[in-house]
């Protein structure tokens, strides 16, 4: 584990395997302890970054309130600690908006972009059913222990088949959850820039390639979303994971990890190695 020291604050990260950087950018909340499996599966091919979004894990918690702007600086700064000239990114959910802000802001910086189970923001995206607001309302409740908190959202976080059928993996998800949770000035201070993002004409300023991907039973960011960005973006694709919910990287790590080797190298090079290294 490394810290880098950006924008007066300090950043948690680690760095796994050798090749071309893969910067991880997590969501709410997250940390890079839930990337883990996933970078077991990329660190073969790619040198794979995965650092603490401030407010979470072992970065600072600095004062409320935050912007995503704030974040995608937060990034850029621990790009150039780490001394790299450029990096692909992937970003999921709140950090797919901090991977918008980057690859319109930072071209330069950025060589190609995954964008996973997030939205334009603002009043252009779709929003969840009042149901899974509700529930992230009553999650937030001081009174609730982290663990009571993080099972009331879990049916939002992954598909009905997930949860019916890996009840180790949900558990496991739940207790990294309650292991890295947040505090609660971390956590008012992520939502707020979640809340605040709006990317108006951003993904039409996007001129890095860009994989769009979601889940097809995402609820919590509809799909729509995923949609939506790949037509705006000019040189999108979009892909979408069936069967698995918004947190589509931790329910289907290999289908995931096979999407990203085969964009982010050459395709007509890999089909071999892909193949040999998921048999």
């Amino acid at each position: 584990m490394g810290i880098a020291k950006v924008n007066g604050i300090s950043l948690s990260y680690d760095i796994s395997g050798s090749g071309e950087p893969l910067l991880l950018i997590g969501g709410f909340g997250m940390t890079k302890e839930f990337w883990s499996t996933l970078v077991h599966l990329l660190s073969s091919r790619f040198q794979v970054i995965a650092y603490d979004n401030r407010g979470a894990g072992g970065s600072t918690v600095s004062p409320a309130p935050y912007t995503i702007g704030d974040m995608a600086g937060d990034a850029i700064g621990l790009i150039e600690a780490l001394h790299m000239d450029s990096t692909h990114v992937f970003g999921v959910s709140m950090g797919g908006m901090i991977a918008q802000m980057l690859c319109a802001n930072h071209p330069d910086r950025i060589g190609k972009a995954i964008l996973g189970c997030t939205s334009p923001g603002g009043t252009n995206a779709v929003s969840p059913g009042t149901r899974v607001t509700a529930a992230f309302g009553q999650a937030a409740n001081p009174d609730l222990s982290p663990e009571e908190a993080a099972r009331l959202i879990m049916p939002y976080m992954f598909s009905e088949n997930f949860i019916r059928n890996e009840t180790e993996r949900v558990e496991a998800f739940i207790r990294l959850s309650v292991d890295h949770c947040m505090t609660p000035d971390g956590a008012a201070g992520q939502m707020h820039a979640l809340t605040g993002f709006d990317a108006e004409s951003l993904p039409e300023e996007i001129r890095s390639p860009v994989l769009v991907v979601t889940g097809s039973d995402d609820l919590l960011i509809p799909p729509e979303n995923s949609r939506m960005l790949a037509r705006r973006i000019p040189q999108a694709s979009l892909e979408i994971i069936e069967g698995a919910g918004h947190n589509f990287f931790f329910e289907k790590p290999q289908e995931v990890a096979r999407l990203v080797i085969e964009y982010l190298l050459e395709r007509s090079q890999l089909s071999g190695e892909v193949n040999k290294f998921f048999r």
